[in-house]
């Protein structure tokens, strides 16, 4: 008699498990983000079972917070233990909703949720691993801020492009770099009350290195 494949959730299980927090992390995008995250997890060596990477249910940030909170309340209807921190990455872009989904992470501050956006988009990111900047992009004819900033990105990467691999293991040697950058970005953009361009990708960076400790 043939055995039934295992299906995705028992292979999870039978992974190894660590003992530090049980984070989530729920990206915007499907491949990019995730593809990042997924390659710092390897790197630092954090279980795939505490470190959990998947994209939202939807393209907008109120989706991705959507998607974080039903992940969570899964885990609890299961009698999983919860998530202890769930970052939600996503961008500023042009999304309307962009507000309402940084409300409702603030909101939701006292039970672990955070924050991991960028202004105008992730891509701001990775082009701190070369230089430092704090000119606004902004939408240019066809082209809008977030594709502004990847232009800017490909001329110092110039094999970038969106679901691209290696992107983490390729910028290792800068990170260190990019993330006084951001920090200094996000600083300079509290104290002008003008966030583009900025980023808070660098915070869960840090977390996650934390936790590799």
């Amino acid at each position: 008699m043939r055995r039934k494949p295992r299906s995705p959730h028992r292979q999870l299980d039978h992974m190894p498990e660590e003992r530090y927090e049980y984070v989530l992390i729920v990206c915007e995008g499907e491949k990019t983000e995730p593809y990042y995250f997924k390659e710092l997890r390897k790197k630092y060596r954090l279980s795939a079972i505490n470190i959990q990477v998947t994209s939202a249910d939807g393209s907008d940030p109120v989706s991705v917070v959507r998607t974080a909170r039903s992940r969570q309340n899964d885990r609890k209807k299961t009698r999983q233990k919860p998530f202890d921190r769930i970052y939600c990455v996503f961008d500023r872009d042009e999304h309307s909703n962009f507000d309402a989904a940084c409300q409702q992470l603030a909101d939701l501050q006292n039970q672990g949720f955070r924050s991991a956006c960028s202004w105008p988009c992730f891509e701001f990111w990775l082009l701190l691993h070369f230089r430092y900047t704090r000119g606004p992009f902004v939408r240019d004819g066809k082209r809008t801020a977030a594709q502004n900033c990847e232009h800017a990105l490909r001329s110092e990467m110039n094999d970038y492009r969106k679901g691209k691999t290696d992107v983490f293991v390729k910028l290792l040697p800068r990170l260190e770099e990019a993330k006084k950058r951001a920090i200094r970005a996000l600083q300079n953009a509290k104290e002008t009350d003008e966030r583009n361009s900025s980023t808070k990708v660098h915070q869960l960076v840090d977390y996650l290195q934390t936790l590799s400790r």
